[in-house]
């Protein structure tokens, strides 16, 4: 942190409620009891990276915030600007989206560094960045000459500054690139790439890089073939973070591709997902049955492996035999046998040794091909449970997608208890999000009768918990399709997806759960108007 007291930063986040007086009180002791800042506390209490404090911070004092990846750097008027100023406070001259120049600070309250500034390249508006941030920036811009040096210039420390930053954003991946004259990073959060600080300058991009490759194992010489490989972070934040690491050669260098393994505990339950009562409802007793297939389908990133996982958390684990075969293990469940798929064990082979010991529920990863899916619906005829994956667009695309890959129609029938197909939407942040009325347009793919009222729906605005997104985390939208007696029989005998929806009597599809969530204020109109 820069010369910005900590206190300024915490008072900040507590007039832009961030956290309030209580829990103040309540972490200080904590703080001092782990030989922490206060700041850090609250950041782990609340989930709260430093971007947060400082947009608070830059809120507060009606002052713009940069963001460093998206303001451009007027490189005349920087150039201007002394490098032993520079050294000692951090600052540089920005351009927002409009072309606005603006003084770029880490500390507004610098009065000293801010007029020597201004009489260097005029009296431009202040804005605010993080310190850390405008350090890289200038070490890349102006070099080390103007650079704050030491701590921003120590590959160990910015990796760790990056992962603290994934974890307290939620972030499920990390991306380091490499970028020409330099390299960037960014963190998929809630299924969407942000930019994170500055690009950084070539030097120290390729120093993060190996400093990333020697902590997965990988070859530090080995950089014109693709690598695997993967990391434990340690973090005093609840528990250390397991990484699956990928590198890959390209034009200006490597790329390295970080998946973050860490699930969130507050959200391995089926009702935290976005399912409906009644579809938790029917999945558990789906569930309860002591044989059959119950199928979650979806595209890539939508969530199928999070709902099976909190599926198998559902049951007792003590009194059931449940096996897993998985690529790759996700999470790990007490009381569960996983297996890693590899090249020696896969899919079908891994199935057909679980029949051999002596299972109750068996967990597949993801059903690719006939061999897998013959064992598995082998293993539910013969009184077994079986969870599995499939990548189809509908539930009823489930069974088109298991007859074309060579299964039996009559086995289809005899096996399907249940088939979930769902996506994942952002929630609105709850702090900031306004209401809005349904324009006409809305109002008709929303399934409301002109001659009713206009339903009040909501949109994102942006603060600085949500960092200015107006997003704050996922929720699911689901399709259930429950098969009971009439349904199996429509499936035995060949029915196609619209005859085995028009069949089901319990068919609660995407679109409908996609109008539920924006009716009731969960995600915005544009985050579900492609499933309306």
């Amino acid at each position: 942190m820069s010369d910005l007291a900590e206190a300024t930063l915490i008072q900040a986040g507590l007039q832009a409620g961030l956290f309030d007086n209580d829990q103040l009180a309540r972490l200080r002791p904590v703080a001092r009891a782990r030989r922490v800042s206060l700041m850090e506390a609250l950041a782990v209490e609340c989930s709260l990276p430093q971007t947060a404090f400082y947009l608070a911070l830059a809120e507060v004092r009606g002052l713009p915030y940069a963001h460093l990846a998206r303001w451009t750097a007027d490189e005349v008027l920087l150039a201007k600007l002394p490098a032993p100023l520079l050294k000692r406070h951090p600052m540089a001259v920005l351009r927002d989206a409009g072309g606005a120049a603006h003084l770029v600070v880490g500390n507004p309250d610098d009065v000293i560094g801010i007029e020597s500034a201004r009489r260097v390249v005029g009296v431009l508006p202040l804005a605010l960045a993080e310190p850390e941030g405008l350090a890289l920036l200038i070490l890349r811009l102006r070099g080390h000459e103007a650079s704050a040096g030491g701590e921003t210039e120590d590959p160990v420390r910015l990796f760790e500054r990056i992962v603290r930053e994934a974890f307290l954003r939620r972030a499920s991946d990390i991306h380091i690139e490499s970028i020409k004259n330099g390299a960037r990073v960014r963190l998929r959060v809630d299924g969407r790439l942000e930019v994170f600080g500055a690009p950084l300058a070539k030097e120290l991009g390729d120093a993060l890089i190996s400093r990333v490759k020697v902590l997965s194992g990988m070859d530090i010489a080995e950089a014109r073939a693709p690598q695997d490989g993967g990391l434990i972070y340690p973090s005093g934040e609840g528990g250390d973070i397991e990484m699956r690491v990928a590198s890959a050669p390209v034009k200006f260098g490597e790329r390295l591709t970080l998946r973050v393994m860490k699930s969130d505990p507050g959200r391995q339950r089926l009702d935290a997902l976005g399912l409906s009562p009644a579809a938790v409802t029917r999945l558990r007793e789906a569930l309860s049955h002591p044989h059959g297939i119950v199928l979650v389908t979806g595209p890539t990133g939508s969530g199928k492996s999070t709902t099976l996982y909190c599926a198998l958390r559902e049951l007792d684990a003590d009194s059931l035999n449940i096996l897993t075969a998985e690529d790759p293990i996700e999470q790990v469940i007490p009381g569960v046998s996983q297996v890693q798929v590899n090249s020696k064990v896969g899919f079908a082979s891994a199935l057909r040794s679980f029949l051999r010991h002596d299972p109750d529920v068996i967990l597949v990863g993801e059903i690719r091909d006939l061999d897998t899916a013959d064992v598995a619906l082998k293993a539910a005829t013969t009184g077994h449970m079986v969870l599995s994956t499939l990548h189809t667009n509908s539930a009823p695309g489930a069974v088109t997608r298991l007859t074309d890959i060579g299964c039996e129609r009559f086995m289809l029938g005899a096996t399907l208890r249940g088939i979930l197909a769902q996506r994942l939407v952002r929630m609105l942040c709850p702090h900031c999000k306004r209401e809005r009325d349904a324009a006409p347009q809305e109002r008709r793919l929303l399934g409301i009768a002109e001659e009713a009222a206009a339903p009040r729906i909501f949109a994102p605005c942006g603060c600085p918990r949500c960092l200015g997104s107006g997003y704050r985390g996922r929720i699911g939208l689901y399709e259930a399709l429950w098969v009971d007696a009439d349904l199996a029989a429509a499936i035995s005998n060949g029915a196609g997806e619209r005859v085995i929806a028009e069949t089901a009597k319990d068919y609660w599809r995407l679109a409908d759960d996609a109008r539920a969530k924006v009716l009731d204020g969960l995600t915005s109109f544009e985050e579900a108007r492609v499933f309306l």
